[in-house]
């Protein structure tokens, strides 16, 4: 009986024993698939960060012979659009904020300045006259000093002899060129070819942008401001004065003329910015008691025929005038046909525009009831013209970029400035 029990509890250790060494070998099994399992996923993630990494490394080239190479317009504008460009003038992409523009200047082609060992400028200006001449004058006086050779193209208003002028500097191989356009829809195709020329080239009161939004380097207006700045001080002594009193209350004998030009950015910028000073001063003037001209370009027989036609449409039912424009043309003709129209001049009327000849200033000086009506913003040509070819050289000497923007100071000519201003620009 004892060895039957001996033989039992062996057999039972032996089980036991068998039973313990199933158990390890199942538990060492599910070790070994956790641990291959967490190799392979280890495996996976490697492989994976493998591929991002030559995956980046793919693009490193593409970027960096981006960085290093000049960017193109099509590139920068999409950079633009996107919020990404750099404002820099050494690449020729600069922003502006006081003016919210994009400039584009100093392209990788400009070509060897003074190449045949002389220096060639032009200006190919829309037209001359009392603003132009003499910042004609300014930098032919200013190329003389350099022993540049100068030539000036006046396109009589014409935009087909404009381009023609633009095409003869390319042909006779200028290094640069200043441009005021008859019509600033013509800037993209010439800013191209003077471009694929590599002629240096800046506009000068009309600005406009390029084929890709890019406004070429400009000396002038900060028009929006300027007008803004002078309207501002006009219709604070409005108030002052109680210019607005005889205003009915519903405005019916009352009218605000904005004498446009639209197809002139210059112009329209000028425009806008002084009806946003009136309508801030004076928000209650209904929509119906503004009428917005288009004045072409801005000449004396444009303000004589737009303004002429207003003043007889509404001279039965309107007392109270204010005009407003910017093409420096239309204080003179303004002021006439209220004259001739009966209309209180001093009393009644306000007249404000850009004064860049001295005939609103001879005006005024002669007539104390348009010297009391007429506000401007006075610019001076002569200086403009130093300024611009002062720039062309130091690019052609020692390679700095034209600046994005050279603007004007504001001086404001109204009744108690204005024998200062004459005194001090007209006289001279």
């Amino acid at each position: 009986m004892k060895k039957i029990i001996a033989i039992l509890l062996t057999l039972i250790m032996v089980f036991g024993l068998v039973a313990c060494g199933d158990k390890k070998d199942d538990e060492s099994k599910e070790t070994e698939k956790a641990e291959e399992t967490e190799k392979a996923e280890e495996t996976e993630k490697a492989e994976e960060t493998e591929k991002a990494e030559e995956s980046d490394k793919a693009e490193e080239p593409d970027k960096a012979e981006e960085a290093d190479g000049p960017l193109s317009e099509e590139e920068a504008a999409a950079m633009r659009d996107a919020g990404t460009l750099e404002s820099d003038p050494y690449t020729g992409y600069e922003y502006v904020e006081d003016t919210d523009v994009w400039y584009y200047s100093n392209y990788p082609n400009y070509k060897d300045f003074g190449a045949d060992g002389k220096y060639k400028v032009a200006f190919v200006c829309k037209f001359s006259g009392a603003w132009f001449t003499p910042k004609d004058q300014a930098c032919k006086d200013t190329c003389d000093k350099y022993g540049y050779e100068y030539l000036y193209i006046d396109a009589n208003s014409d935009e087909q002899a404009w381009v023609d002028g633009i095409e003869n500097i390319i042909n006779q191989d200028f290094d640069a060129v200043i441009m005021t356009p008859v019509n600033t829809s013509l800037l993209p195709e010439a800013v191209t070819k003077l471009q694929e020329a590599g002629i240096a080239y800046l506009t000068t009161d009309d600005p406009g942008p390029d084929s890709y939004g890019f406004y070429s380097p400009h000396w002038g207006l900060y028009d929006w401001w300027l007008s803004n700045e002078t309207a501002k001080v006009m219709c604070e002594e409005m108030k002052e004065d109680g210019f607005m009193d005889n205003v009915n209350e519903d405005y019916s004998n009352f009218l605000l003329v904005i004498q446009d030009s639209p197809a002139v950015e210059a112009i329209h910028n000028r425009c806008v910015g002084a009806k946003d000073a009136i309508l801030d001063a004076f928000p209650d003037i209904p929509a119906d008691r503004i009428v917005e001209l288009d004045c072409g370009a801005s000449l004396t027989e444009d303000h004589l025929d737009k303004m002429g036609s207003t003043i007889q449409a509404y001279k039965d039912d309107v007392d109270v005038w204010i005009s407003v424009a910017g093409g420096a043309a239309a204080l003179v003709p303004t002021a006439t046909l209220f004259s001739e129209n009966g209309v209180d001049i001093a009393n009644n009327t306000r007249i404000l525009d850009c004064f860049s000849t001295p005939d609103p200033i001879n005006l005024m000086l002669a007539d104390p009831a348009v010297a009391t009506a007429g506000y401007g913003y006075g610019l001076v040509p002569y200086p403009s013209g130093v300024g611009m070819v002062e720039l062309l050289h130091d690019l052609f000497e020692n390679g700095t970029p034209i600046p994005a923007f050279s603007p004007y100071d504001l001086i404001v000519v109204k009744e108690d400035t204005v024998q200062e201003y004459y005194d001090n620009y007209i006289e001279e």
